[in-house]
């Protein structure tokens, strides 16, 4: 008889324990599988859950009283969940159907990519109410179809400002970070892009438990936190005869600003866009035609607009001359005879008859060329450099406002960087004194710098009243109050008198920029453009004495500064100035924070 050894012992046991661990398991499947299986069919209907975003809806931007200029309206959106598509050949086709599509461009839609399968994508917004109850009809034969309600963007006032305010369009790829997914929509330009974390709020949830069909059986939500309203300083008074006072066929820009502040009334910049275009789906043929457009729709002229700034200018040259006592406002120069002779050139005043002997003050009332020539001649390019970076040309005004461009002032360096070290003519002095030359600024660097000559103070332009913090990159959040120059006052009082003959003097070039029962302030500009006709230019104040309106106005092509600018200007002074009530008292409480 053998007796078994220890080692086949437990060869035995570890076989017997092998047996049964297998045997038990497939019994347990067995139950799994055939007994409970009703059951647990039951339960994983009940228990499916789907996670579903509940957009935030953007806060609302409202004028100084609390008018609604971009406030929200719901609409429907279809999306689908790739992970619960099932059939994707079948469900795309009937989608294609269902929602006017191609089937290709559904497919496109869907991401690859595991993570972003188990989100909802957005097929197509703005869908009528029919698409969404058929939706529900169809859950069977659609899974992982679903609607979202959404909101968009409605314009009260229509196109007005759209250059300020911006649109919201599909987030881009490039712009993809944490808290954002494709689909989105965020602010791309304007406002809407500066102000876009505070606009944008927070996204909710909703867990929705599905049957297997894809019917809902119940709800839970976490719920968004709406952005923020942010108020502006835009008088819609001033806003809208600015707009108005742009025909269809005049291209430019014209901004009004309180010189006390810095605070934005009115911005415009034509040829402009209708902002409501992107307030539902914008078509590939309508996006390229925007883009297209040779008069560029798209483009703030107001902030990015650059242009010589002409005889608007030639208070620079004033200033230099008076603050280094090279001149008073008394000095007279050689008389004007239409022409002046500057070595072996001749330099012509755009008064071919000449405007005889005059002062300084007289000079700037009638624009005399050959008068400036004389004193641009003495104050020197590096002078008149410094004095023009004081009142903030060849530098971003700091606007809340995005792509604001610095333009560029004359200077010894440039003309250097342009001709060779030393290899330019003193002669371009001439052309610099009286704005032209290599020096271009924007709308809103002239209408900083007319505010600076009504106060004797740099402002920073701002839209919004209230100190709201922003992470936009191209946005200095510190709001500083207007400093100081450092001019003599006497000398700032010097120059408000001769802007004030340009709109009221006998011979000055501003006359309808006047407002009755007011005195005001200004000075017109016809900038010279190689490109076709002159721009026409103007600036200035109101009330001359105590300035609460400062304006910049450039047409372009438009020809003399008198015969467009200035009368643009002169319908914002009496908007501003004739109003029912000031524009202090006509600031109000925000409105109620519901929908709108």
């Amino acid at each position: 008889m053998r007796v078994a050894t220890p080692q086949k012992s437990r060869e035995r046991a570890v076989m017997l324990v092998l047996v049964l661990f297998f045997g038990g398991l497939v019994v347990r499947l067995a139950v799994l599988q055939v007994a409970n299986a009703a059951s647990y069919r039951q339960r994983s209907e009940q228990n499916a859950v789907r996670i579903v975003p509940i957009d935030a809806l953007r806060g609302r931007i409202l004028d100084r009283t609390g008018q609604i200029l971009v406030g929200n309206r719901p609409s429907y959106s279809v999306a689908v969940i790739p992970a619960q598509l099932g059939d994707v050949d079948s469900v795309v086709a009937g989608l294609a159907k269902l929602l006017n599509l191609p089937a290709q461009r559904i497919r496109e839609k869907i991401p690859k990519r595991f993570l972003a399968r188990h989100r909802p994508v957005v097929l197509k917004r703005d869908v009528g109410f029919h698409i969404v109850a058929q939706i529900e009809e169809r859950s069977a034969e659609l899974p992982g179809v679903l609607y979202l309600v959404e909101s968009r963007r409605r314009y009260p006032k229509g196109a007005m400002a759209a250059h300020a305010l911006g649109y919201v369009r599909e987030i881009k790829e490039s712009q993809l970070h944490a808290g954002y997914a494709m689909g989105d929509l965020v602010g791309q330009s304007g406002l809407e892009l500066v102000y876009e974390s505070v606009l944008r709020g927070e996204k909710g949830q909703e867990y929705q438990e599905v049957t297997a069909s894809g019917r809902v059986e119940a709800r839970r939500r976490q719920e968004p936190v709406r952005g923020e309203d942010i108020n502006l300083s835009m008088d819609l008074i001033v806003q809208e005869v600015a707009e108005e006072a742009f025909h269809d066929t005049l291209n430019g820009a014209a901004i009004a600003i309180d010189p006390r502040t810095g605070e934005v009334l009115a911005l415009v910049s034509r040829p402009a866009y209708d902002p409501r275009v992107f307030a539902g789906v914008v078509s590939p043929k309508m996006w390229g035609r925007l883009n297209s457009d040779p008069r560029r729709p798209l483009f703030n002229r107001a902030v990015s607009g650059t242009y010589p700034p002409g005889s608007t200018a030639k208070m620079i040259a004033a200033m230099a001359a008076l603050d280094s006592g090279l001149v008073s406002r008394h000095r007279v120069m050689e008389p004007c005879l239409g022409l002046w002779q500057f070595g072996r050139r001749s330099f012509g005043c755009w008064f071919g008859e000449g405007h005889g002997i005059l002062s300084l003050i007289n000079a700037i009332e009638t624009s005399c060329n050959v008068y400036f020539y004389q004193l641009g001649n003495m104050v020197g390019l590096d002078l008149w450099a410094r004095t023009a970076s004081k009142f903030g040309l060849g530098g971003r005004s700091g606007i809340d406002l995005p792509n604001e461009v610095e333009g560029q002032i004359a200077s010894p360096e440039m003309m250097d960087r342009l001709h060779g070290k030393g290899k330019w003519s003193l002669g371009e002095m001439l052309n610099v004194a009286i704005g032209q030359g290599p020096t271009v600024t924007t709308p809103i660097q002239m209408v900083r710098y007319v505010a600076a000559l009504a106060t004797g103070k740099l402002s920073r332009p701002r839209l919004i009243l209230d100190r709201v913090d922003t992470t936009y990159s191209g946005q200095d959040k510190d709001f500083r109050e207007p400093a100081a120059i450092g001019f003599d006052e006497n000398h700032f009082a010097d120059i408000r008198d001769a802007m004030q003959l340009v709109t009221e003097g006998h011979i000055g070039t501003a006359h309808r920029a006047m407002v009755y029962g007011f005195h005001t302030a200004g000075k017109t500009g016809t900038a010279q453009n190689p490109h076709g006709r002159d721009h026409s230019w103007f600036v200035g104040f109101a009330p001359a004495t105590d300035p609460t309106i400062a304006v910049a106005v450039v047409a372009e092509n438009a020809g003399h500064g008198s015969s467009v600018a200035a009368p643009i200007a002169g319908r914002l002074f009496r908007a501003h100035l004739n109003r029912p009530v000031p524009l202090e008292s006509a600031r109000a409480p925000r409105p109620p924070h519901g929908d709108d």
